[in-house]
């Protein structure tokens, strides 16, 4: 998830151009890594009217999105509340890992909130993994809801607690028709089956990136574990890290060069964690593509290549452009819950109500 540019000349290692053969065809056994909670807590479903905890467990929001995120909560029929430090800005961080860690706690333990939004993603929600209270989140379980950054929260509280979380928007995003529905279908309305498509407007459009298409077709059931690629590969080996076996892996990026893309999926290749999966649905892939400022731009592999060479030998359904990550239309996915991933077509439906 790195938006950083490359300076400019920057030199390959030699070799740089050749790609690893994929793990699936690699000799030997590989292992994969994590474990997975011995039961599952549903949340309560919210209602129009609940109060809705806000949060910035990783960087700072700007006035404009904070005010973005308190109209978009008042349009999905939600009161909000927040602490003071909802605002503190420290570096690259809404301020320090204590005041961070006290806020989710806050929102936690507060009876008065019906559910806690992220109201924005960036970087070091990880900073606070090993002080979490996972005792406090299991007793007073509610629905967490955001994306990016928020994986590695994600991660640890399911692991930890069992409590099905929400990959979804984040307070600033923009609610369209699409990413409303979806949080409503899911989180509202509590539907026991819902049937997530990519958004027709995308269908539209003409970029690359943003086109769905299959890698491997086939349909398979599990339950559903994943988020934002750069923090789900930087979790693996850790305490916090989930186990893929037998599950649905759904996996989004931005701002990643394919070479980039290619180094942390085969990280979770060498981990034996993507061989163990049941299938993959892959968001879009904003602004991942070659670029001319990359390395070796002249031998470039673009990004379809890259998770075609990656993920089309693994012998497991594998489906690219729903509608999830970094893009408008974004819909709700929890954790841990039972799905159904088909490639023909072109669907992940939940195969349960992910809350009470």
């Amino acid at each position: 998830m790195d938006r950083r540019k490359f300076i400019a000349g920057s030199l390959a290692t030699a070799g740089g151009g050749m790609l690893l053969p994929t793990m699936a065809k690699a000799e030997g056994k590989a292992t994969t890594s994590g474990t997975w909670p011995t039961r599952v807590i549903k949340p309560k479903k919210l209602t129009k009217g609940d109060t809705m905890g806000l949060i910035t467990p990783s960087s700072a929001i700007s006035r404009g999105s904070f005010e973005s995120t308190l109209e978009n909560m008042e349009a999905l029929g939600f009161k909000v509340k927040y602490s003071d430090n909802m605002r503190v800005r420290k570096g690259f961080l809404a301020g320090t890992d204590q005041q961070r860690l006290d806020d989710l706690h806050a929102m936690f333990a507060d009876t008065s909130v019906d559910g806690i939004f992220c109201a924005r993603g960036g970087y070091g929600a990880g900073r606070l993994l090993p002080a979490v209270d996972y005792d406090l989140i299991a007793s007073n379980p509610k629905p967490f809801i955001g994306y990016s950054d928020i994986t590695a929260l994600h991660f640890a509280i399911f692991n930890k607690t069992g409590l099905v979380t929400f990959h979804g928007p984040v307070g600033a995003s923009n609610f369209t028709d699409y990413t409303a529905d979806s949080f409503e279908d899911t989180l509202i309305k509590g539907k026991g089956k819902i049937k997530i498509e990519q958004a027709k407007e995308d269908r539209d459009k003409q970029e690359d990136y943003i086109q769905i298409y299959s890698i491997s077709e086939g349909v398979a059931k599990g339950e559903l574990v994943g988020g934002n690629l750069s923090l789900v590969s930087s979790l693996t080996g850790t305490p916090f890290d989930l186990d893929f076996t037998g599950k649905l892996v759904f996996l989004e990026e931005v701002g990643e060069s394919p070479y980039r893309v290619d180094r942390m999926l085969t990280q979770l290749l060498l981990a034996g964690k993507l061989q163990a999966a049941k299938g993959i649905v892959l968001g879009v892939f904003n602004d991942c593509d070659e670029k001319d400022t990359d390395p070796d731009f002249g031998d470039k592999t673009s990004l379809r290549e890259t998770l075609a060479e990656r993920l089309g030998g693994l012998g497991i359904p594998v489906l690219y452009g729903m509608s999830f990550g970094h893009v408008s239309n974004i819909a709700t996915l929890p954790m841990g819950i039972s799905a159904e991933l088909d490639t023909y077509k072109q669907s992940l439906t939940l195969l349960e109500e992910s809350v009470l």
